[in-house]
Formats: structure tokens, sequence, C-alpha cells
């Protein structure tokens, strides 16, 4: 080889090995920094492409692997920090009934807060009125007025009966009357 193919050959091997520590940086510094640590990103953040990585199966191992040793380690802190005792889990729950219970009754009192404010508004489109109309009066009329209701009815059944046994009555004569005298 010529000494101008060395020099290139030197100068490739130069660049390729500070790509290289340039990826190894990139690694420790994402890592380090708690980012994803993707070929992808790494290549990103180590200004190489990603068939340079691709290219070169121990770094890309190195990836990998160093990837699979983070999602470990953070799996394992995410289990260790995510046990649950029965005694907690009780705890949770008595809170939650609880605060249910508050709940339903902070609703309550809504509601009948809402139901009075409606009741007014109802009130004061409707103008003002006398003492006789106040609930016990007007319960006292509407059961009146049941009573009446119910008479009614009765006098009407008995005008029904009246009335039909009239009919019967006329019928009969009616056919007395028909009848060819013998």
């Amino acid at each position: 080889m010529s000494g101008q193919g060395e020099a290139m050959v030197a100068r490739r091997r130069l660049d390729s090995q500070l790509k290289r520590e340039r990826v190894a940086g990139a690694v420790d510094a994402r890592l380090a920094g708690g980012q994803e640590l993707t070929i992808a990103a790494v290549a990103r953040h180590a200004g190489v492409s990603r068939k340079f990585i691709y290219a070169h199966p121990d770094l890309r191992a190195q990836i990998e692997h160093r990837a699979l040793q983070t999602t470990a380690r953070a799996t394992s802190v995410a289990v260790a920090d995510g046990r649950v005792t029965t005694a907690s889990l009780r705890a949770d729950l008595a809170n939650a009934k609880a605060h249910n219970q508050r709940l339903r009754q902070q609703l309550r009192t809504l509601e009948q807060r809402l139901s009075q404010t409606l009741g007014r508004d109802v009130a004061e489109q409707l103008g003002p009125g006398d003492a006789a109309d106040s609930p016990d009066a007007l319960r006292a009329q509407l059961d009146a007025a049941h009573a009446h209701a119910f008479e009614v009815q009765e006098t009407l059944a008995d005008a029904r009966e009246e009335l039909d046994a009239v009919r019967e009555i006329n019928r009969e004569l009616l056919a007395h009357r028909n009848r060819p005298a013998r």
C-alpha cells in the first residue's frame, strides 16, 4: 500500500475511534440524565448515524445491555416502592368510604338548599299570596276536593244504577205492549 492509502486508513480508524468514544459518552450521559436509552437516541446524542452503531455489533450490544440493566434496576425500585400491605389497603378503603360519606352528606345539603331556593323562586313568580295559600290550607283544600270528587262519583254510580233500572222497566213495558193480544 502506498503512503497515501495508509494515511487514509489511519484517518478512517481515528474517525471511527472518535465516533465510538462519542457513542460511549452519549450512553453514559443519557444514563446519568435518566433519559431513554435506545439506539436512535444514542445516535442522535453522539452525532453519528444509526447505521454506524448497527455496523459495530459490540457498540450495539453494549447499548442494549446497559438499557436492560437500567430497566431491571428501575423495575426493582418500582416493585420495592409499590409494595402494599393489607393494612394500608384497609386504611385506604376506610378513608375512601369516609370521603364518600362526606360527599353524600354534602350532596344532600346542596340538594336541600337548591330545593329551597327553587321554591322561593317559584313563590316569587306566583306573586304574593294570602294566608289561605299556606301549605296546610292548600292541603286541606286538596283533601276537601278529593272528598267532594268521591261523593260525586258515588252519586253518579247511584244515578247509573237507577237509569239502568228504568231502562229495564221500559223494555219490559214495551215488550208487554208489543205482544199480540190473545
